[in-house]
């Protein structure tokens, strides 16, 4: 014959002050994210190259003289 025990679990609570924290932590956390925009006007080519942005050429330049 078995015997089974249940025991009730307690699960401590978080302080005020703990909350309070954390609660600020995230506010602080909000405010420091960086934009989610790609801005490929202000990045470099080779980062635009890396990313798969250009084909590994240089950038081609216009020529007026071939007009």
């Amino acid at each position: 014959m078995d015997c089974y025990v249940v025991e009730q679990v307690e699960v401590a609570r978080p302080t005020v002050l703990a909350r309070v924290l954390e609660s600020l932590m995230q506010v602080f956390a909000k405010r420091a994210e960086p934009s989610p925009n790609l801005d490929l006007d202000e990045m470099p080519d080779r980062l635009k190259r890396d990313l798969g942005f250009l084909d590994g050429r240089e950038p081609r330049y216009d020529d007026r003289r071939l007009l």
